[in-house]
This record gives structure tokens, C-alpha cells and sequence, in this order.
């Protein structure tokens, strides 16, 4: 019986097929171009091209399945992500329910709770809903703010294309937790692979790296390890939207980014109080992310 991973070519993906393997259990991907396939055929991990969409694709992906790993991959460049997140929701369900999936882990994120007022967040709200009922078996992985969010920003300071870190987030010194994506795959990795009896029905994870930062703690580790003196500088909305157009997102997906951002800095977007959340600690710090670059 297979570990199916969904959107295996992203950061968070790309992680989980590593730990995956690393245990040594067979593996299957589901990737929407075969450009990368043999990527992953040369490591004995068995591929399928389908869209997220593909319902009859997935059901058929899935069969047999000891767990699937579920994400809706951001439609950044799309005038709607909440509905494409919806019609991937939709076609995953339906799919992990055709095939009789016992577990599901979801790739969910910080202020996933929430119905509304969290900008980009919203879509992993959606895509909870739409699967906390599809197997028998849902563990919900709820991350912080992605440290490689800022390796953008970094890397244009390394390359001297800007003197400062530019941040969308404006409360320069407010720190707000931080998770590495090598982190994320480990424990997706490790709730995939689990004993039955180790897992209840419904599982939610709150999953943040071992220190929390600032945007003034990324620009003072970034300082130590490029030996120089970096600031961090609030973006305004005008710099953000004029990054998007670069982009080429549309307007919509500008919206949804800044209140999202709003969201993390008005602490609109923050963990729950519910007993019933398991907090896992990850081990990897900005600084460990930044060295690989």
C-alpha cells in the first residue's frame, strides 16, 4: 500500500517524499507535468499526472492508498483562489471517499479556523471543510508563517538588487511564529506513516519552528550570516501591489495577500486556546534555512 503525496514538486511536497523515503515505504506522487517525473521515477517513486481537479484521476491515484497527503496548491495567478480551492477541495474528497482512504493529512496553515478576514489563509479554511469528513482518519497540519517566505527579500539583498529586506508584515519588531518547510514534511511524514491505533478521528496540529521572529530578527540574522549591516523596511501597499503586477497576479490575489498580512500583524491571525490542538515544536531556525542559500 502506497503513500500518495499530493503537489510533490512544491517546498512542503518535495519534503514529504524525502521523509518518506527515508523510511523506506513505496511512494507515489501526483504532479501535473511530466517535465519532473523522472525526478522522482529515478528514486523508485511511482508517478501519476493529473490535475488537483481530476476527479476521476485522483479517485484512480488513490486506490489503495494507506494515507494521502492533501494540499491545494495556491492559484495565485487565478481572479478567484477561493474557488479554485474550493473545486480542489471538492475533487480530493470526493476522490480519498471513492477509494476508500483510511487517512488523510491536510496541509493547512495558522488562522485556518476562521471564516473570513485572513486574505490567502481562507483557502486552507476551504480545503479543511471540505475534508475534515473524508476519511476516517484526518490530521489537519495548521503552520505558521513559512520561513522561506523571506527568501525572496534576502536573496535580493545577497545579490545587491536591494539594500534593506523589504517586509510586507509593518510591525517591524511584533515576532509571530515561524515553521521551515523541512520541518512541515517531517511531521507530515511522521502522521502519514503512524500506527492506526496512534491516531484519532480528527487530528489538529498546531505546527510552528522552534523561535518565533520579527521582521528586525530576520534583518539581524541576516546581518550575521552576510556579515553585513541589513535593515528591514515596512513595504507600503503601493510597493506590495506594484511587486504583485510583477508577478502577474491579478488585483484579487494583491487583496487577498495584504489582509492576510493585516491579519498577522492586528493578531487576527493567530493560534487557538482549544485544548484539543497538539503543539509540535520543529527544530530548524531562520538561521539554518538561510545558510542554503
Amino acid at each position: 500500500m502506497s503513500y500518495v503525496v499530493t503537489g510533490a514538486t512544491g517546498q512542503v511536497g518535495s519534503a514529504v517524499v524525502d521523509y518518506l523515503i527515508s523510511q523506506s515505504v513505496p511512494v507515489r506522487v501526483v504532479i501535473r507535468s511530466e517535465n519532473k517525473a523522472e525526478s522522482f521515477r529515478s528514486r523508485n517513486v511511482e508517478v501519476t499526472i493529473a490535475d488537483l481537479t481530476d476527479i476521476e484521476a485522483l479517485t484512480k491515484t488513490f486506490q489503495g492508498a494507506k494515507a494521502v497527503f492533501a494540499m491545494n496548491p495556491p492559484a495565485y495567478d487565478k481572479p478567484d483562489m477561493q474557488i479554485v480551492a474550493t473545486t480542489v477541495g471538492h475533487a480530493l474528497a470526493s476522490a480519498i471517499k471513492a477509494s476508500n482512504v483510511k487517512r488523510v493529512v491536510v496541509l493547512s496553515s495558522v488562522g485556518a479556523e476562521r471564516s473570513s478576514k485572513t486574505g490567502c489563509i481562507l483557502t486552507t479554511h476551504i480545503l479543511e471543510e471540505k475534508l475534515k469528513e473524508s476519511a476516517s482518519q484526518v490530521v489537519m497540519v495548521r503552520c505558521a508563517w513559512f520561513t522561506e517566505n523571506w527568501l525572496s527579500a534576502i536573496s535580493a539583498v545577497k545579490s545587491g538588487h536591494s539594500p534593506v529586506i523589504g517586509s510586507m508584515l509593518q510591525k517591524l519588531d511584533r515576532k509571530i511564529p515561524h515553521i521551515a518547510t523541512n520541518d512541515i514534511g517531517r511531521v507530515v511524514a511522521e502522521y502519514m506513516t503512524k500506527s492506526d491505533d496512534k491516531i484519532d478521528k480528527l487530528v489538529i496540529i498546531e505546527l510552528e519552528g522552534p523561535e518565533s521572529y520579527s521582521p528586525n530578527d530576520v534583518a539581524k540574522i541576516t546581518s550575521e550570516i552576510l556579515g553585513k549591516p541589513i535593515s528591514a523596511v515596512a513595504m507600503t501597499e503601493e510597493m506590495m501591489r506594484g511587486l504583485f503586477d510583477k508577478f502577474g497576479w491579478p488585483k484579487t490575489t494583491g487583496d487577498n495577500w495584504i489582509e492576510m498580512v493585516k491579519g498577522f500583524d492586528d493578531n487576527t491571525i493567530r493560534w487557538t486556546t482549544d485544548e484539543k490542538v497538539i503543539r509540535i515544536i520543529g527544530t530548524v531556525t531562520l538561521a539554518d534555512v538561510l545558510k542554503k542559500i
